[in-house]
């Protein structure tokens, strides 16, 4: 067995030194990359060009668009991040709990943290996480929090902290597949034949399958992203630590300490 196992090893080894081009798997893969992969998955022989005006583009495109913001935003994908410092609008809250108002950046497309310095309002040291909402403005959303020391807001204002702003971008080349992880561009794939399968096929049911199937591939790669992350030390409750200690009652007799009699003696 020895021996077969080292037969097969030399032959691929003769394979891949003979064309040193050869790769595994080709990646990075780009949108029309993900949607003719899927096109040929669903038996649609018939490749496409960008904006090529075909029945497949128009199909497949707005699949791949609408299943690439729904990914996007559903997980904090590191390549598709921004930090910035925000800058404070000159309209205060409407909500008196908060002090000052910050517009939020036109390409934001989901809120990952809010920080704030406390001690110095233009130098970042020592950032805090701080209390914060969205609130709805005529000018657009904006982000509402006490840089000033509120609540309530001072009268009269004051200069504002520096407010930090970490989110997932819509800007240019971050949101895209070309810096997705091979996982994520599988799941981008199968969605995209969901809605080939809806449309071009127009089998709703195969295509509800194709969704669901996208969603458990989705959920493996946020899993294998975060696999990549720092280490975190789980949360220890001590209350949950105190329960799982078995702890003997104790016995309820004349000379036990838990008969609730006082002494608890022997009588004489």
């Amino acid at each position: 067995m020895t021996g077969y196992l080292d037969y097969d090893r030399i032959n691929v080894l003769s394979v891949v030194g003979s064309n040193p081009t050869l790769t595994g798997f080709p990646f990075p893969l780009y949108k029309v990359d993900v949607i003719n992969s899927a096109l040929a998955a669903t038996g649609d022989n018939n490749p496409v060009a960008f904006n090529d005006g075909s029945d497949e583009w128009n199909v497949s495109s707005p699949a791949y668009d609408r299943a690439l913001g729904y990914t996007m935003e559903g997980h904090s994908w590191g390549y598709a991040t921004q930090t910035i410092v925000l800058t404070p609008s000159s309209t205060p809250p409407q909500d008196a709990d908060f002090d000052t108002a910050y517009p939020i950046p036109a390409d934001c497309v989901h809120i990952i943290w809010v920080k704030i310095n406390l001690n110095t309002p233009s130098i970042s040291n020592e950032p805090r996480l701080a209390l914060w909402k969205i609130a709805g403005t005529p000018a657009g959303p904006v982000i509402v929090i006490n840089a000033q020391g509120g609540p309530p807001p001072p009268n009269p204002p004051v200069a504002p902290a520096q407010v930090t702003m970490y989110y997932i971008s819509n800007s240019g080349q971050l949101c895209t597949s070309q810096f997705g992880t091979p996982t994520v561009v599988l799941a981008l794939q199968i969605f995209t034949m969901s809605g080939i399968y809806r449309s071009l096929h127009e089998d709703v049911a195969e295509g509800d399958k194709m969704w669901m199937m996208g969603e458990r591939m989705l959920q493996n790669a946020r899993t294998r992203y975060d696999q990549q992350k720092p280490k975190r030390q789980f949360f220890n409750s001590r209350i949950h630590a105190v329960r799982r200690i078995r702890r003997p009652w104790p016995q309820v007799g004349i000379n036990n300490w838990g008969s609730g009699s006082g002494s608890g003696g022997v009588p004489g």
